[in-house]
């Protein structure tokens, strides 16, 4: 491919995942998705303008405003929503006049309930944009008794922050509830006068989103011009000459069909992509040795966690350690190790950073306690919950006065857990703090 383009994928995870790959085979590349800070995508932007990288592979996050008018390819890793998201996202491509190339990729085979493998991501897509009526009648409720900020309704709600936003913004649409300013925070209160809540318009949008879908899968498998079936979709019946366009009108069509080899390469790489926890305000950069959601790790997890499956097998050790060895070049480097104290799995962690730390002949440290009750961090859909869940929550018995630290836990989500420890070792004089984890997972709140 000529030039610079976009890699479009489908989630934060596949950002990174594919962007790290393209990486390990010699080509520049660079994630971007809306769990990055302003100013890292706005400089991932600049950088996109200034030919950085030969593509940036991201969420359908990087939005309209980008003006590059010689991006020479997109390509789509996953399927669009519909033609209307497609062309909008094909069309960021070209527009100095030259040409460019479009390749949107497409896996035909069908799960076992008749559906595209490429299909179940839009579809839990657009299940998941419209809220159930029970989760709007909880934010109706909560700021029904008073009025509430976005922690507030967080908090009394326990929805996940991207479910909460969508159904403000619907609830003020509809004249449910009206936003009013009290200093610099927006509250949000009832309307004495409020309609009825009525759920039948998302579900005509729903339905009508689901049809629109259909009409992407249809444009897959069109034998006429590709842009003409885009065009006619969006009403423009023009009589353009679309010859030697796309591989429905003389172009070469093309089917890839990986070798063993190449499987192989790409599940060694798979095994072997430790996801990076991202240094943060008194957090040093760690490292997680898996996702949770995508490997047999999670699994693991779970049978020793909640099916009373005894310590963390081997194999997890092993692992783990393959990503501290990754991640941490000077491996003398911390003082001691500590673990995050239990909330309902017993030894497990202690246990398992014992082993790290026989290995890395590092000593474990007891000095971290829990000074008071807390409940499982899974229950909570929202990082507030989680926050307040573990505020205050932890004390150390001993010093960390200049003391390089790695602080161990099973599983990162939101990392509350991690940064209330962090910030409460900083505070009392810790060098540095960095987590190694054997999970990362692959939630969170969206927005």
């Amino acid at each position: 491919m000529p030039g610079t383009g976009i890699v479009y994928a489908g989630t934060r995870t596949q950002t990174e995942l594919y962007a790290r790959w393209l990486t390990h085979n010699d080509i520049s590349a660079v994630e971007y998705n809306a769990s990055l800070d302003t100013d890292s995508r706005k400089e991932i932007e600049k950088g996109l303008k200034e030919n950085r990288w030969k593509c940036v592979v991201s969420t359908n996050a990087l939005g309209m405003g980008i003006d590059k008018p010689d991006i020479r390819f997109i390509i789509h890793l996953q399927m669009p929503a519909s033609p209307i998201h497609y062309y909008q996202e094909i069309g960021r491509a070209g527009r100095d006049g030259q040409t460019a190339y479009l390749i949107l990729f497409f896996n035909e085979r069908k799960n076992k309930d008749g559906i595209y493998e490429d299909a179940r991501l839009p579809i839990s897509f657009i299940e998941g944009a419209r809220p159930s009526e029970t989760k709007y009648r909880q934010v109706i409720d909560a700021v029904r008794n008073e009025p509430l900020g976005e922690k507030g309704i967080a908090l009394a709600t326990n929805l996940r922050l991207n479910v909460i936003r969508s159904i403000k913004e619907d609830l003020k649409d509809m004249g449910i509830i009206r936003e009013i300013a009290l200093g610099r925070t927006k509250t949000f209160e009832y309307c004495m006068d409020a309609p009825t809540f009525d759920m039948s318009t998302f579900e005509a949008l729903n339905k009508a989103k689901r049809k629109d879908l259909q009409k992407m899968i249809d444009y897959v498998f069109t034998t006429m011009p590709r842009m003409k079936y885009l065009c006619q979709y969006l009403g423009d019946e023009t009589n353009a000459d679309f010859s030697m366009t796309c591989d429905n009108s003389g172009l070469q069509k093309k089917e890839i069909s990986m070798t063993e080899a190449g499987l192989n390469e790409a599940r060694a790489f798979k095994d072997n992509m430790f996801p990076i926890l991202k240094a943060q305000k008194n957090i040093a950069e760690g490292i997680a040795a898996s996702y949770y959601g995508t490997t047999n790790v999670g699994a693991a997890i779970h049978h020793c966690k909640y099916e009373n499956g005894g310590d963390f097998p081997d194999f997890l050790v092993r692992l783990t350690l393959k990503a501290y060895y990754h991640q941490f070049k000077d491996k003398s480097k911390f003082d001691f190790i500590l673990y995050v104290p239990p909330t309902e799995s017993g030894d497990l962690v202690r246990n398992f950073a014992r082993k790290i730390g026989n290995a890395i002949s590092t000593p474990v440290s007891e000095m971290l306690i829990k000074t008071r009750k807390t409940d499982p961090q899974k229950i909570f859909e929202n990082t507030y919950g989680k926050k307040e869940n573990v505020k205050d929550a932890f004390s150390i018995i001993g010093s960390v006065e200049g003391k390089s630290i790695l602080l161990i836990d099973d599983i990162y989500d939101s990392g509350a857990t991690i940064k209330a420890i962090a910030t409460l070792l900083m505070k009392n004089g810790a060098k540095e703090v960095s987590p190694l984890v054997i999970a990362k997972t692959v939630g969170g709140d969206r927005i």
